[in-house]
């Protein structure tokens, strides 16, 4: 394997003018800098990050530990991680816990997880990471975490039971409320509500939507309000449990808000079997923004989650911590987006 000495022999400069060409920080020549990458691509020269952690105080390195990799957004999350460790000259490795692959409908306690994670972390440190990104599956309160790392550390997409872990997650509330107050400016005052299971989305989701609704001087109306899974079925099942079609029919019930995208798809199944047409008869919204939001007929209008933004955001709290010692703030909540489309349209009262 080729090394640093040898790539500056053959370019006839310093070791330290090549390792400072390598990390950005060259005040060369263009024409030597050329030169030195040339043969550094010809060589196929690697950097031994291993080694160069070893030597130095930082390693220039941010790991990030993956609840799953499968799980919604966290491949935007990751990308979004990666772009901003990039544009500061970062490496980033990854962990991916797969605990949905270990441990769905399978029996595991909170302790096995605690393990899984602390492990994690252990492996981590003996990288010499700067710093570690915590990556959730999912919304939720994390208690897991050691408090006492010797590098600092930030939690995305979920956030921690003890304040002073940085976090960057949804803002739940705001973005129901925001889904919420459209379809009262859209003329909609019925309004049903089929939420996802008990859970910290479900609960700030509930709360924007009473929020709006209250602002609005409409009456929360808990007859209208079922919870549901988050699947396709969990759609389909609620909306038969609250005999919509019929409501519908009655005009009881102008407008359906689902608190994901694929039960709002399991609606459309619903409406279709019993001969009603979703953005004519009901105006439906999801949340999510999936990939399936725009496969609908009508197109599904929804609230888009910025997960990237998520990424990009938590990427630079931590590179700002480990610059500055302590972050700006400890947790920033994303609001959701509103993709406008033909779901939801406009009654007259």
């Amino acid at each position: 394997m080729v090394t640093l000495k040898e790539i500056a022999q053959k370019c006839n400069v310093s070791i330290a003018t090549v390792s400072n060409i390598l990390n950005g920080k060259s005040n060369v020549s263009k024409k030597t800098k050329e030169r030195v990458l040339k043969i550094i691509e010809e060589t196929g020269y690697k950097p031994n990050f291993m080694a160069r952690s070893l030597r130095a105080t930082q390693s220039r390195t941010i790991g990030m530990i993956v609840d799953d990799i499968t799980a919604f957004g966290t491949s935007k999350i990751i990308e979004g991680i990666m772009e901003i460790c990039e544009e500061f000259n970062y490496r980033s490795i990854m962990s991916n816990l797969r605990i949905y692959s270990k441990w769905l409908n399978k029996e595991h306690t909170h302790q096995d997880f605690v393990d899984l994670v602390h492990a994690a972390i252990d492996e981590m440190l003996a990288l010499k990471v700067d710093g570690i990104i915590y990556v959730g599956a999912y919304s939720r309160e994390v208690d897991y975490l050691p408090l006492d790392l010797p590098i600092p550390i930030v939690i995305a997409y979920s956030f921690s039971k003890d304040k002073s872990v940085p976090a960057v997650f949804i803002d739940d509330v705001k973005s129901a409320y925001d889904m919420t107050e459209y379809l009262i400016t859209m003329g909609h005052k019925n309004i049903a509500i089929i939420t996802g299971q008990k859970g910290i989305h479900t609960e700030l989701r509930i709360k924007g939507c009473k929020q709006a609704l209250k602002d609005n001087s409409i009456e929360y109306n808990e007859e209208n309000i079922i919870s549901s899974s988050w699947e396709f079925s969990g759609g389909y099942n609620a909306c038969t449990q609250l005999n919509l079609a019929q409501k519908v029919r009655d005009k009881k019930i102008t407008a359906l808000f689902c608190f994901n995208d694929l039960i709002a798809a399991g609606a459309y199944t619903y409406f279709e079997e019993n001969n009603l047409i979703p953005g004519k008869d009901i105006s439906i919204a999801g949340f999510d923004n999936r990939d399936i939001a725009e496969c609908l007929n009508p197109l599904l209008t929804t609230m888009e989650i910025r997960i990237y933004d998520i990424g990009q955001k938590s990427a630079e709290m931590l590179i700002n911590q480990i610059k500055n010692s302590r972050p700006e703030q400890n947790d920033i909540q994303i609001p959701s987006l509103l993709c406008k489309r033909n779901s939801v349209v406009e009654v007259k009262n």
